[in-house]
């Protein structure tokens, strides 16, 4: 795409980061932009690019925060003003783009396995007759780009010399491949459009209506089209297709919002089959964990993923025939003289771990693996100890930790603590010092009563448990204390410094999988 046919993307993308543009688009202009899109793309975005009501004041709080200012949607024009100054011509926001720019835009792909996919961006116009004139003069102020006019269906278009293709179609501007553009331009009186399909509605209908933006991936048909492609190609996705059923998942889908509190991304995906694809949901997915609730209290950082080792033996299971799991397994075991499956998985629960640490000296964490079969655990530690014994070359050194029924420390290369592994009731560590591992051992640290912790159910909301927690504030006091920062943290540091806590979340529910990832603004 040309320099020039690019810069109508600027508030698309401007959007899609929580800061909204320009000023509210009045009346007209709010057409959904997956009016022209093919029901059959299997991947879709739609973004409010200059969103009103509600969704407007919302956004420009949230991008209040993000670029500490009174006054975000004069700010969001001058930044939108220099990145146009920078590349030349005499373009402005106000004059070539606020009198055409409608409320939506959407951008889809298609022919994913194809060399050069197709694609188009489509966005919504208040204007059509502005929005004409304003093409014209984004193709002039591109002196280095060659045009050739073009019709087709009615439709006047240009092509550039990178065979991207630009025009207004109906009452919108139309950015993309010449294909694509074409099978846009198609959408108004044939074939059935993405925003009548039912699929799309279905998958979309339970995403929030005042979200500042959503997308849609369908991967059945890229899979199915890949089944066309070459024998082996297609036999090796066969295989495949016996053990996860792509044909039976449904679409993906997300949306997100944004306000002075924070941001968020939800995603959802329907139809998930039984076997590894649920399988696989649980390492992220499923109650509130007690794990990560009894983790330190002083931790920056933290993460628990319920029932790993139940839901990675299913996984292998199901993956044995299709893709060498057993011989995977033979291989560890030939390797190490661990039974992958009875030495570890079989008695791995809960596993999380945290980070905490001010400054050098105070850094620390650990590795907590719950255990579901002390016995089990304990012939499994023991193997390991001998084990790291035999490939360091070096012996594990026993020490004392409380609480731990046995305990060995390795030296960390340059590092002033060691690397402690310690095992006690219903519990396995790998710690960084022995203060981390007393502390991941005692399973009651207070990280559920922290402030960290509420902050993440805050931001997160209370259908969603916290899986995953990090407090920025406390990473950026890390860097500092560690010395001198590179030119690229420093770039970042302001925006760094507009967040708070980053926690992520999801839940199960039968064949519906959703997941949450937000942050919160300071």
């Amino acid at each position: 795409m040309t320099r020039a046919i690019a810069l109508p993307l600027i508030c698309a993308v401007a959007a899609l980061t929580a800061t909204g543009c320009g000023e509210s688009a009045g009346a007209g202009g709010d057409a959904d932009p997956a009016a022209l899109v093919p029901a059959s793309a299997p991947i879709y975005a739609e973004a409010a690019v200059q969103p009103t009501g509600e969704r407007r004041e919302d956004a420009l709080a949230a991008a209040g925060k993000l670029l500490r200012t009174g006054d975000p949607a004069g700010k969001l024009r001058q930044l939108i003003d220099d990145g146009l100054a920078e590349n030349g011509g005499g373009l402005t926001w106000e004059k070539d783009f606020a009198p055409w720019l409608g409320e939506e835009a959407g951008v889809w792909a298609s022919n994913l396995e194809a060399q050069e996919p197709s694609w188009a961006v489509i966005v919504a116009t208040k204007d059509a007759g502005a929005a004409e004139t304003a093409l014209g003069r984004f193709r002039e102020d591109d002196p280095d780009a060659t045009y050739t006019d073009r019709s087709y269906d009615g439709v006047d278009y240009a092509v550039d010399s990178e065979r991207v293709a630009n025009g207004v179609i109906d009452d919108f501007v139309v950015i993309g491949t010449e294909d694509a553009f074409k099978r846009t331009a198609d959408m108004r009186d044939e074939g059935e459009t993405l925003a009548d399909a039912d699929r799309y509605k279905d998958a979309v209908g339970d995403l929030d209506d005042e979200s500042l933006g959503h997308y849609y991936m369908d991967l059945r048909p890229v899979f199915e089209a890949a089944l066309k492609q070459e024998p082996a190609t297609a036999a090796q996705l066969e295989q495949f297709k016996s053990v996860l059923p792509f044909d039976q998942l449904g679409p993906i889908t997300g949306a997100f919002e944004a306000d002075g509190d924070g941001m968020s991304l939800d995603t959802v995906v329907t139809g998930v089959p039984e076997g590894p694809f649920r399988d696989l949901a649980k390492l992220w997915s499923g109650s509130e964990a007690e794990l990560l609730a009894g983790l330190p209290g002083d931790a920056w950082g933290a993460l628990a993923i319920p029932g790993l080792g139940e839901a990675a033996e299913s996984t292998i299971n199901s993956f044995a025939g299709a893709i060498g799991g057993a011989a995977v397994a033979a291989q560890v075991k030939q390797a190490t003289g661990l039974d992958l499956s009875q030495d570890i998985l079989s008695w791995v629960g809960d596993v999380g771990g945290f980070v905490r640490g001010a400054d050098e000296a105070s850094l620390d964490g650990a590795l907590v693996i719950q255990a579901t079969d002390d016995a089990k655990a304990e012939t499994a530690f023991g193997k390991l100890i001998g084990l790291i014994g035999k490939q360091s070359g070096a012996a594990p050194r026993p020490v004392k930790v409380d609480g731990a029924d046995a305990a060995f420390a390795l030296p960390a290369t340059g590092a002033d603590k060691p690397i402690v592994m310690a095992r006690g009731e219903g519990r396995v560590v790998v710690g960084f010092g022995e203060a981390a591992t007393t502390a991941a051992l005692e399973g009651d640290g207070g990280l559920g009563d922290s402030e960290l912790y509420g902050d993440a159910k805050d931001v997160l909301g209370d259908d969603v448990s916290p899986s995953f927690l990090l407090s920025v504030p406390a990473v950026v006091t890390l860097v500092d204390a560690m010395g001198e920062t590179d030119p690229d943290f420093e770039e970042a540091r302001p925006y760094l410094e507009t967040l708070g806590s980053i926690a992520t979340g999801a839940k199960a529910d039968g064949d519906r999988i959703e997941s949450r990832v937000a942050v919160s603004l300071e």
